[in-house]
This record gives C-alpha cells, sequence and structure tokens, in this order.
C-alpha cells in the first residue's frame, strides 16, 4: 500500500513537472556573419538586397530610407511571460541616391521593449462599426453550394 503511495506520487510529480520545461522563441533571422561583415557603405539597395536577401522591415514612411534585419530570442518557463534573451537588430541607412551611408548593429545592452499601442497608430482605411459590417455582409450567405464569386 505504501508503496503504491510513493509510485504514484512520483508519476504525479513527474506528470505536473514536465510541463515546466523552457521554451525558447525566435523572431526573425539574420544573414550569416560573414555576409554582414561584407556589407560597407557605398552599396546600393539592389546589391544590399543581392548579399543580404529581402530585409524584416523597410521603411516607407518619411524622407528617411532604411532597412532592418533583425532577429529576437525569447525564452519562457511556466506560465511566466517571455523573457527576451537575445536581440541582434542591423539597420542599414540610405541616402536619396539609394547608396547606404551607415550601417548600426543594436543589441539588447542598446535598447529596451517598443510596445505599439493600437489606440494611437492608427492604420489607413475605414473602420467599419458593428452595424456597418453586418449590413455590409446581408445576403453574402450561400446556402445554395454555389461558387460565391459567381453572383447573378
Amino acid at each position: 500500500m505504501f508503496k503504491k503511495l510513493i509510485y504514484t506520487s512520483f508519476i504525479l510529480s513527474a506528470v505536473l513537472l514536465s510541463g515546466c520545461g523552457l521554451e525558447t522563441y525566435q523572431s526573425g533571422d539574420l544573414p550569416s556573419q560573414k555576409r554582414l561583415d561584407l556589407m560597407k557603405p557605398g552599396f546600393t539597395k539592389a546589391q544590399t538586397v543581392d548579399l543580404l536577401g529581402e530585409p524584416s522591415f523597410k521603411n516607407k514612411i518619411g524622407a528617411d530610407d532604411f532597412y532592418i534585419y533583425s532577429k529576437v530570442i525569447k525564452k519562457s518557463q511556466m506560465f511566466f511571460e517571455p523573457k527576451e534573451v537575445e536581440r541582434d537588430i542591423y539597420v542599414i541607412s540610405f541616402n536619396q541616391l539609394g547608396i547606404v551611408t551607415d550601417i548600426q548593429h543594436l543589441t539588447l545592452k542598446d535598447g529596451n521593449k517598443v510596445a505599439f499601442d493600437e489606440d494611437i497608430t492608427r492604420v489607413k482605411g475605414k473602420e467599419l462599426s458593428v452595424m456597418e459590417q453586418l449590413i455590409k455582409n446581408f445576403g453574402r450567405y450561400d446556402a445554395g453550394g454555389l461558387d460565391s464569386s459567381v453572383r447573378q
């Protein structure tokens, strides 16, 4: 009887602790360090993309023109919020002619978390109210089995 209780407690604790493992998440990917070392001021945008691949982000707002290549690694355990353990960001700035003027390497030591607030950052386009959405979708339901792209 006592042995059964011990075995059961070991199995139960193993099952409960199995969910406490460390999980690693990676967001983004960087080109190899060899390719990043080849990148120099004076390259064009086309040469940059040929050497490093497509960037994680291209700035299309305002006069500043830059590409961002980034990799972020987060680790989480159990139900705790994931912690950022590694951050590598390369910011490649261009002049008006599309020539690389500056290359910056930023790490976790260089900055803080950036939280985007949807209440302030608006996306272009019309936001529909609940009533507008209902009226707009009225009559779009197709129970006849016909292809919804073919309407009469």
